[in-house]
């Protein structure tokens, strides 16, 4: 806590409004993208705004627990790659996407408004900007004016859409879980998580390596992902009815 509490002290005002204008902008593009994938039935702007507000709020206890996490990696001195490996997967990847597996599946499905297949890759998203939206700012915080607006422009049309891509994936997998009418198929959430870790863990080995093709691994195992979905709810219509949970 006394981390964020310096950071918010350090910085002034109008550089923190700053950052929060220049982390909105990317956030509010993919936040867009997403209302008009859900144009035909909308989810109510209120459960939006209420997903968006929890993955921003879930995003501060998320950083003290992956930089205690990050302290202990560096702590026990690994080599160099297994230390990358460590952080990227353990770290980056299960704990944030974790968040957003037990948030999506605890709360989000309970919205009395959560029928239709395609609510949990919406819900999933918009979860997933609200947490990048609130790292962002910090980023930028801690790196000052100058090198902070380059980050988080970089940021916000890199890691900002990874948040908002993985989100989805978990959100829709969990709403497979919920409508599957076989056993098995709750198991269904944890595929969706699986894939969410190692495209956030993959691309952030690969952004810390400072690699440009291998970069194509983790936005291959995306769109393949995101090709199934679209074609899934393609072949339900887009709007399948939930018809029972099995959570």
């Amino acid at each position: 806590m006394n981390f964020l509490i310096n950071i918010i002290k350090q910085s002034s005002l109008s550089s923190i409004l700053f950052f929060i204008m220049l982390s909105a902008g990317p956030a509010l593009i993919w936040l867009f993208i997403c209302l008009w994938l859900d144009r035909k039935q909308p989810e109510p702007k209120k459960q939006i705004i209420k997903t968006f507000f929890i993955g921003m709020v879930a995003t501060i206890p998320l950083l003290f627990i992956a930089g205690f996490l990050s302290s202990f990696v560096k702590a026990i001195n690994l080599s160099t790659l297994l230390s990358i490996l460590a952080l990227s997967f353990l770290i980056d990847g299960l704990v944030e996407e974790l968040a957003k597996y037990i948030i999506l599946r605890v709360s989000v499905v309970k919205f009395h408004y959560f029928d239709e297949l395609r609510d949990g890759l919406i819900y999933g998203m918009v979860l997933g900007l609200g947490l990048a939206f609130i790292e962002n700012i910090l980023y930028g915080l801690v790196a000052g004016v100058v090198k902070g607006a380059s980050l988080v422009l970089l940021r916000g049309f890199s890691t900002t859409l990874l948040h908002f891509l993985t989100g989805g994936i978990i959100g829709y997998f969990i709403t497979l879980a919920v409508v599957s009418p076989y056993k098995r198929g709750k198991y269904m959430s944890y595929l969706g998580f699986l894939i969410a870790i190692l495209a956030h863990g993959g691309y952030n080995v690969v952004t810390r390596l400072g690699l440009t093709w291998p970069i194509m691994g983790p936005i291959f195992l995306l769109v393949i992902t995101y090709y199934y979905i679209f074609n899934h709810l393609h072949l339900n219509q887009l709007s399948s009815k939930v018809p029972g949970r099995n959570l």
